[in-house]
């Protein structure tokens, strides 16, 4: 099925997406700038507005515009501490930003979840970690990938007991695995494995002693491998 020149509706806001991404980057917008009017979006991607709200709902919830009632949408600030800007596409510039708030964020919520595990888990919990570790390093074996290291990520958060902690922890978890597998390839690639491996299996041991400042400081430093391939 198609619709005009596009695809189904079903992909359809995800090239939507990559559109308002070329605007962006070619029409000399500025952080802070305004994007043009939703009418004139519509009238210049040939697609409904059900369609292009869609599209920005996605950039919203990347970080990469804020709507402001009655004014329109606004392309997000560079931040206050003057980030120099590392790639030429201010797209890319603008995730790169959300990206390091939102593993700032990250950092905080997973170093105090696993204070958390330790205090609320029982070990059938940790037996949990345990065996998903084994299940990465299984496929790490046969295929040089850690693949499911971020549901192991998901699964700390589901053994801190903390309602709370789990629901917003996968809010950001979802918007740094969008950003991650889209302009950020780069980086994941670059990625260790090897090290992932070695890190998730340190954390885990922690937890299970039940040492609180060791699995902490393991946590905060798996995390900051990858936060500083972004600075």
């Amino acid at each position: 099925m198609r619709i005009g020149n596009r695809a189904a509706r079903t992909l359809l806001y995800e090239e939507v997406v990559e559109d308002l991404y070329k605007i962006i980057d070619r029409e000399n917008l500025k952080p802070g700038d305004r994007l043009p009017a939703e009418r004139e979006l519509i009238e210049k991607l040939n697609v409904s507005r059900n369609v292009l709200r869609e599209a920005f709902h996605v950039l919203e919830n990347r970080g990469i515009i804020v709507s402001r009632q009655g004014k329109g949408r606004f392309l997000r600030e560079q931040p206050s501490s003057g980030d120099a800007a590392r790639y030429d596409s201010l797209s890319k510039n603008l995730e790169r930003y959300s990206m390091m708030e939102a593993y700032e964020v990250r950092q905080v919520l997973e170093v105090k979840g696993v204070e958390l595990i330790i205090r609320n888990a029982a070990e059938q919990d940790i037996d949990e970690l345990e065996a998903m570790y084994q299940e990465i390093k299984k496929r790490y074996e046969e295929t040089g990938k850690t693949v499911g290291e971020f549901d192991l990520h998901r699964l700390y958060a589901s053994k801190t007991g903390s309602m709370f902690m789990t629901q917003t922890l996968e809010i950001v978890l979802n918007a740094i695995w969008d950003m991650m597998y889209g302009k950020f390839s780069d980086i994941l690639d670059a990625t260790s494995e090897e090290y992932e491996l070695k890190s998730h299996r340190m954390i885990i041991q922690a937890i299970r002693s039940r040492d609180t400042k060791t699995a902490q400081r393991l946590m905060h430093e798996h995390l900051q491998v990858t936060m500083d391939m972004f600075k």
